[in-house]
């Protein structure tokens, strides 16, 4: 797999939930796709619109979460109430990814606090999250 990946990084969550919504240097956009919609409504018994907005001109992603006070609708203090069906988006945070001349380009949020923390983080982890985006891409 072609990869390009911040070398030599270190992360370990510190479940601050701080990549749960805004911040007072930015806005977060918690996109969706339709398949993510669809199964967070079925497994919360939810209306998608309680949740989620229909966006357009985002590629896959066709909606984005609801916030209320500038977080997730589904964050409970610092838990995520669907944390095991969390949106890829989440699930990548704070990692950022993108195609560019064939290579798969990540990126990383600097500003949150578990960078820096933990084991140095190796090939595989991004191979993981690739794998995990283009099968949650390729089912929606």
């Amino acid at each position: 797999m072609n990869l390009l990946v911040p070398k030599n990084l270190r992360f370990e969550c510190q479940r601050c939930a701080r990549c749960c919504g805004d911040t007072s240097h930015r806005g977060r956009n918690l996109l969706l796709t339709k398949s993510e919609v669809e199964e967070i409504s079925e497994r919360t018994g939810l209306n998608p619109l309680s949740f989620a907005s229909p966006i357009s001109n985002k590629g896959h992603y066709q909606f984005k979460m609801k916030k209320r006070g500038g977080k997730c609708v589904f964050l409970d203090g610092k838990a995520c109430r669907i944390y095991n069906i969390r949106p890829l988006v989440c699930r990548f945070y704070p990692f950022s990814m993108c195609k560019k001349d064939n290579k798969y380009v990540f990126d990383v949020a600097e500003d949150c606090p578990g960078i820096g923390l933990g084991e140095v983080l190796d090939g595989e982890t991004f191979e993981l999250l690739v794998s995990e985006a283009q099968f949650k891409l390729k089912t929606s």
